[in-house]
């Protein structure tokens, strides 16, 4: 009984300077710092994935894509789908705004993790660019599928047939959209942490005789 109680009393000690505790707590006051940098500097972080993202659609729609205009960290999507109904008197064709920000908030979430994590400057920058550039190919998933998912889904009633000419099956468009809008955003960064910091976290939490 007195071992057990030994162990107990270890075991409270060690959770209460863990230092993954620590690392958490640490990281919840880096992130308010991540969010505000990630919303101050999104005009140039979503640069790159309004590049891709114009290539991709160009490529997939076709003639069907007329062009994509980055309105600060808004995605102008501009097809030569006509409209049913006349603009104003006049023809008009079907176009739409795509906010790649939604797929984005990783990028903080990374950003605190990473720097209250222990480890040079240099691994850091490194993990916070490796990242970086996870979360560019997310968000360009994410503004793909959300295009092809309004297009399927969204404005057949309002625009003319082609635009649910899409040769992709609306199962896929569907689960891919609610992959990106809902999974990746979310499990991608903490996935690419866990990767990059897999000996710190084998050390602090995976080793049980630290507790036992």
């Amino acid at each position: 009984m007195v071992d057990e109680a030994d162990k107990v009393d270890k075991a409270i000690d060690n959770s209460a300077n863990s230092p993954v505790r620590d690392l958490f707590l640490l990281s919840a006051l880096w992130m308010p710092l991540g969010f505000f940098f990630w919303f101050k500097v999104s005009t140039l972080l979503v640069l790159p994935v309004a590049r891709l993202s114009a290539w991709l659609l160009e490529k997939s729609l076709g003639d069907q894509f007329y062009g994509l205009v980055q309105n600060s960290y808004l995605l102008e999507i501009a097809t030569n789908i006509p409209l049913n109904e006349k603009v104003q008197g006049r023809l008009a064709a079907l176009s739409f705004d795509v906010n790649p920000m939604i797929y984005g908030y990783g990028i903080p979430v990374l950003f605190g993790l990473i720097l209250a994590t222990p480890g040079s400057w240099k691994k850091r920058s490194a993990d916070l660019l490796g990242g970086y550039l996870i979360l560019v190919m997310l968000q360009t998933w994410g503004v793909f599928w959300e295009v092809q998912k309004s297009l399927k889904f969204t404005f057949p009633g309002t625009a003319a047939t082609a635009a649910t000419a899409s040769d992709l099956s609306p199962t896929l468009i569907a689960l891919c959209y609610q992959m990106g809008y809902l999974i990746l955003p979310a499990v991608v960064p903490i996935a690419w942490w866990i990767l990059r910091n897999r000996i710190f976290l084998e050390q602090q939490v995976l080793d049980r005789n630290k507790f036992f």
